[in-house]
């Protein structure tokens, strides 16, 4: 028989939950003295338990019901089992007869339950760990004290839970609850994580999105990252990506990540892709007018390595190399090799001004070249550089993003710049904008979200060396959240003044 943790904790609720539960019982519905015809255990797996309580469990059965026997043993439960609470349900039976139920939930498994239950227990201590307790403000560790020796008040427990994350605004903050050295007392512990935002080295920032774009369709990313705090493994699926490049392009990308090698201050990586390319009718025109682009290709393979050096929790370079082979739709050459020198540094900080206010600025700078000595078919360095800036306060967040980024020599199609994506020059198509792509770019964005309704303006330009750049501008409106969006765009001063139609998740 099971019960859901809804229905336990009424049970709970209704049995007067206290230290020892059946010790001080309200009145069961099948009276004392009545024949056991059977006794069960719900919520735990009786292999849990040791073999002498189980032995006594079983032996209720056949027994007249007394209860403070199973009292007994529903703290001989909670004692073998710390981190779990144990009620008693005799349930009446024809004949006289009555069926014991120990029902048997996990403390931190529902927020009602805790609630509910830990209400009635005594505090016996207060801790917290993965923080030196000197990092807590003494008024606030003498907040913390108070709740010794008193029942736990969950209201001032989760008042209390901002209040220490506004102390540490750098860590997550959890409250865990296990039980005390003596039936009817809990200890309270308030668990300091270190927050993906704060550490020195962050990992890759997942890829996944699925998100439609009225011109260009739908797109699908999905990695799935495995691994623990320190390394992470990541399988990542492409289902017809055309949101972020000039090439239609599906495949799968391999990835471990270690960024703790010795310390906290260096990290390594090493990514394999395979992808599958197709081209829109656009860029292929656009690559027969211009023999000085590099052609387009089958596939591309590439395989990059890189290591990691953080200076602080702020600031780090990376340097590596990256190996590609592109597979050529012409019959001569049959491929190519793109092999390049990766090279770049990273900085960002977050300033928290209030509970409700903060900043975040990010920027970062990369240049990847590739020459001769590295084997490389093409030849060319390209530049590329951006900086983020986002204030929040309430309801509101104020975001504003630049972006400049230039090539020198010959770059393969998937490393030219490209604008009119969900992302960037929102309300443009890319295939209007520059179809085979551009050695030349700059984009900058605004946008005002209030609540999630969100207002932005992003102008942008793709152009060749030696031509004249046209710089465009879009304007619109949507719901935008974290991860989802649903956004409107419209080109101004475009021949065509319809609107652009972008939804998605990014996660």
């Amino acid at each position: 028989m099971r019960v859901d943790m809804r229905t336990l904790t009424l049970l709970l609720v209704l049995l007067g939950a206290a230290p020892v539960l059946a010790a001080d019982a309200q009145e069961a519905d099948a009276p004392e003295g009545s024949l056991i015809e059977a006794a069960e255990v719900s919520g735990l797996p009786l292999d849990q338990l040791s073999p002498g309580l189980r032995q006594d469990i079983e032996a209720l059965a056949g027994t007249p019901l007394n209860r403070e026997r199973v009292g007994e043993l529903a703290a001989r439960i909670e004692a073998e089992q710390p981190e779990f609470v144990a009620a008693v349900r005799s349930v009446p039976r024809p004949d006289g007869k009555a069926r014991v139920i120990f029902l048997i939930a996990r403390i931190s498994d529902d927020r009602d339950l805790v609630s509910n239950i830990n209400a009635r227990y005594t505090v016996e201590s207060v801790e917290i760990c993965g923080i030196p307790e000197t990092e807590i403000s003494q008024p606030l560790r003498d907040r913390l004290q108070a709740l010794v020796g008193g029942r736990l008040d969950h209201d001032e427990a989760e008042r209390l839970d901002d209040l220490l994350a506004a102390e540490r605004p750098g860590y997550d903050v959890k409250r865990r609850i296990s039980r005390g050295s003596e039936p009817g007392r809990i200890r309270v512990v308030f668990e300091f994580n270190e927050s993906e935002g704060t550490r020195w080295i962050p990992f890759t920032p997942s890829r996944s999105k699925f998100v439609y774009h009225s011109d260009q369709g739908w797109s699908g990313v999905l990695d799935v990252p495995m691994g623990d705090s320190h390394h992470r493994f990541t399988a990542g699926f492409v289902f017809s990506n055309k949101d972020d490049l000039i090439e239609e392009y599906s495949g799968y990308r391999l990835r471990f990540e270690s960024r703790t090698l010795a310390t906290n201050r260096l990290g390594a990586s090493l990514e394999f892709a395979r992808f599958n390319q197709s081209w829109d009718d656009a860029t292929l025109s656009a690559l027969a007018s211009d023999p000085g682009i590099p052609g387009a290709y089958r596939t591309r393979l590439t395989v990059e390595p890189s290591v990691t050096f953080a200076f602080n929790p702020s600031l780090r370079v990376t340097a590596g190399v990256s190996v590609s082979e592109l597979e050529s739709l012409a019959q001569s050459p049959s491929s190519q090799m793109a092999n390049v020198v990766v090279a770049g540094i990273s900085a960002n900080h977050r300033w928290t001004q209030s509970s409700d206010a903060g900043q975040k600025v990010s920027a970062s700078y990369q240049l990847r070249a590739a020459t001769d000595a590295l084997e490389s078919d093409l030849v060319y360095k390209r530049h590329f550089g951006q900086a983020r800036y986002q204030y929040d306060r309430g309801s509101s967040t104020v975001m504003a993003a630049v972006a400049l980024g230039y090539i020198t020599g010959r770059a393969p199609l998937f490393e030219r710049f490209s604008l009119g994506d969900s992302a960037t020059l929102r309300g443009w198509s890319k295939f209007d904008v520059a179809p085979a792509g551009g050695d030349r770019m700059f984009h900058q964005s605004l946008e005002y979200r209030y609540h999630q309704v969100a207002w932005f303006f992003d102008t942008g330009s793709v152009w060749e060396r030696g031509t004249n750049s046209r710089i465009r501008s879009s304007t619109g409106f949507g719901i935008h959240g974290d991860n989802a969006f649903l956004t409107l765009g419209f080109p101004l001063k475009a021949d065509d003044v319809g609107a652009t139609f972008m939804m998605g998740v990014r996660f």
